[in-house]
């Protein structure tokens, strides 16, 4: 039960989503995470039912995850108000996509193992946007409401956290799966790995919920 717990928070966070739809869809670019969170379930639930081929999951998993990228890069050239940043962000997403589609056809394949090349950069891109939001938010003139009401914020710390942890685990995967030290080894990775993704959702779900009352966050352009 454990190990699909990412599924259930997913579940959970797109519930809420759903009960507070109307308040996302005046909430600038919040309103875009109930589609893209039922596509997340979608993937997540075809790849434990349907699609049970390794190479299938591949192909799922590395299609979906260098999108996941490309919608948060989205989320944040909205919020950003730098027009540089949001300018370079424009520039990087088909940057890192011609890198993803080079990887996956002539490195690490794409129906044969994860892109964990592109997905580490990916990665390292979502925790500069996330310092840079943060940096953008505590600046005098963006301080009119409180950080903690701020939807978007909490979509931020829950990204920035999720993506060092996956960068950090994924870097050690190898060591913590090596034949001496597999058993405790998977059983760290996935105590992790569910810990993530209970910030990462917990994160998205109090977003939701202060959607209801902030009409648009003061990080807004």
């Amino acid at each position: 039960m454990l190990k699909d717990l990412h599924l259930y928070l997913e579940i959970i966070s797109l519930l809420i989503a759903l009960f507070f739809y109307k308040d996302l869809k005046r909430n600038d670019a919040m309103f875009y995470f109930i589609p893209f969170l039922i596509v997340t379930a979608l993937v997540e639930m075809g790849a434990k039912w349907i699609w049970k081929e390794r190479n299938e999951k591949f192909l799922l998993f590395n299609i979906f995850t260098a999108a996941e990228f490309v919608f948060y890069s989205i989320l944040f050239r909205i919020h950003l108000n730098n027009k540089v940043l949001r300018y370079i962000i424009i520039l990087l997403i088909p940057f890192y996509l011609i890198l993803f589609i080079l990887n996956v056809i002539f490195i690490q394949g794409l129906t044969t193992s994860f892109h964990s090349y592109t997905f580490l950069l990916g990665s390292f891109f979502m925790v500069v946007y996330s310092c840079f939001f943060l940096y953008e938010s505590i600046l005098p003139e963006s301080i009119n409401v409180r950080l903690s009401r701020q939807p978007f914020f909490w979509i931020t710390i829950g990204l920035l956290i999720f993506y060092l942890g996956s960068v950090i685990i994924n870097a050690l995967v190898e060591y913590l799966t090596k034949s001496d030290f597999q058993k405790q080894g998977i059983i760290i990775y996935q105590n992790i790995t569910n810990s993530l993704n209970v910030i990462l959702y917990g994160s998205f779900s109090i977003a939701f919920i202060l959607c209801r009352n902030n009409r648009k966050t003061s990080s807004s352009p």
